[in-house]
């Protein structure tokens, strides 16, 4: 005999999974990673998390080959107190999940007169070379300095400007004192803290992953140096992976739908905005909002169809400013000289160190690398190491101009530099991604790094919240989404202001 006791609650339960939203979440980075588990946690929605690759962790992820773990983009931790705070946001403690290693040996600069600048912490950076005890208390005392005005910056961005929405009131609000000393550029910074040549090139060589020349950088990224003088550096166990990976796990727990492998082909829109995604293979998933963490120009240029794109979308795309495009050349093999430290440079004076951002015929005479193993051994085969770098991809106004005959001339030339800096180094594994990889298979517009350029004004990036009803931005194409903490906290704003609107549900098409 059949028992209907239990049918009410049966169609209570059917009709609140009906009445709950439904959200796509479109890349499974670091961004779309923290929205779909801070999604769960702020609305309770339904969340499909989709990601073109076959694996979760975008540019924060590694790969194995041959036995050598390589990063998918980015290669240290900086600000570890940021990110602890962006996994507390998610409910998460960080700690727990994953297993930071400090970087002792963070940062060696060598000059041509065979000067060697060693940076750390204000107190035990130190010159060797001509004039070493001299020049070592000065570096030290720029450094002191240096911390000392710029450390209440560093800390009000930390703790008050990139953890909240971004908004140029509250900002101006934060940081207004601050102002006259956040002005101009980083060479004329660096200048007025040293006076010594030397130790002028070595300080402007920790900003080299900016892609751009000294000149050119605006005052305020600075900050990536008082990062190290006030946290230091540091490296995950396992590799950059690591973070994503725990943030995988955290939105399986959250019963996230993860589906890798499922590529978008569109947004889809109905009278009242999004309702829905279409994927590669024809499926249609239909949605409440869509948190999209790929690029914003992939969204504006691709997915959405162009005569919905909103005109304020249209012109951000058209005048961001663009990161600076590599090769980047992983090499795991044996023998060779021991690095020096984590990041290796070899550099000529500051005013010349915009030449390190532009290609050329020939093997490069300056250098920069970082050496993942020096601090994690267990990242490749006993005995072995890991050299990575990036080589300048200049010379081109698209990622499609770019050749794989370009790769092999540039891949040789700095292999070479590579050996002659590391000389015995024998290559067993190697890895290569140009531009045209970048822009395909990590999703990275027109291959740039970082997508828009480093101290770009926030207003020059993409808005979470769009005014497409539905649709929410996330990722290194909307502030703050440069760097490891600062994507996390994007993926998390994107999901805040989805979380609000679907508390107001549209009129459903």
């Amino acid at each position: 005999m059949l028992n209907f006791a239990h049918c009410p609650i049966i169609v209570e339960q059917e009709q609140a999974a009906m009445a709950r939203p439904a959200v796509v979440v479109i890349g499974a980075g670091l961004s779309g990673l923290a929205a779909s588990v801070a999604l769960r946690r702020e609305s309770g929605a339904d969340v499909v998390l989709v990601e073109a690759g076959e694996a979760a962790g975008g540019c924060c992820s590694t790969v194995e080959v041959r036995g050598y773990t390589f990063n998918n983009g980015a290669v240290y931790v900086a600000v570890p107190s940021l990110l602890r705070s962006a996994f507390a946001r998610l409910g998460l403690d960080f700690d727990a999940d994953v297993a930071l290693a400090r970087i002792a040996r963070p940062h060696a600069t060598f000059l041509d007169d065979g000067t060697v600048v060693r940076l750390g912490g204000a107190g035990d950076s130190q010159v060797e070379g001509a004039d070493a005890q001299a020049r070592t208390a000065m570096l030290q005392d720029g450094l002191s300095a240096l911390q000392r005005r710029w450390a209440p910056i560093y800390r009000t961005l930390v703790e008050q400007v990139l953890p909240a929405e971004p908004s140029a009131l509250r900002t101006l609000a934060r940081l207004w004192r601050h102002l006259p000393r956040m002005a101009g550029t980083v060479d004329r910074l660096i200048a007025r803290h040293f006076r010594d040549p030397g130790l002028q090139a070595a300080v402007a060589s920790t900003l080299l992953y900016t892609g751009m020349a000294p000149e050119r950088i605006p005052a305020t990224q600075i900050v990536g140096l008082v990062a190290l003088l006030e946290e230091g550096f540091h490296l995950p166990r396992g590799g950059m992976g690591a973070i994503s990976q725990a943030l995988l796990r955290a939105a399986r727990r959250a019963q996230v739908d993860v589906r890798c492998g499922r590529a978008v082909e569109r947004i889809e829109l109905g009278r009242d905005g999004v309702s829905g995604v279409i994927l590669a293979d024809g499926e249609r998933l239909r949605c409440d909002g869509v948190v999209a963490t790929c690029a914003g120009f992939a969204a504006v240029e691709r997915l959405l169809p162009a005569d919905a794109v909103p005109r304020a979308l249209a012109r951000r795309a058209r005048r961001a400013p663009l990161s600076h495009r590599a090769v980047a050349i992983q090499l795991g093999g044996a023998g060779g000289a021991r690095a020096e430290a984590f990041i290796v440079n070899h550099v000529p004076s500051m005013r010349e160190q915009g030449r390190l951002h532009q290609g050329g015929a020939e093997t490069p005479r300056w250098l920069a690398y970082t050496c993942p193993t020096l601090v994690l051994p267990e990242l490749a085969p006993p005995g072995r190491t890991i050299v990575e770098l990036h080589a300048p991809a200049s010379g081109i106004a698209s990622a499609g101009q770019w050749t794989r005959e370009m790769t092999r001339a540039t891949v040789a030339r700095y292999t070479a530099a590579v050996r002659a800096r590391l000389p015995g180094l024998e290559v067993e594994a190697m890895r290569v991604l140009d531009p045209v990889d970048f822009a395909r298979d990590r999703h990275l517009h027109e291959g740039a790094l970082y997508g828009i350029a480093p101290g770009a004004s926030p207003g020059r990036f993409f808005p979470h919240r769009t005014p497409l009803p539905g649709l929410y931005l996330a990722g290194q194409t909307t502030f703050p989404g440069y760097g490891v903490p600062s994507a996390i906290l994007s993926g998390i704003q994107a999901a805040a202001a989805a979380a609000q609107d679907l508390a107001r549900p549209r009129a459903r098409a």
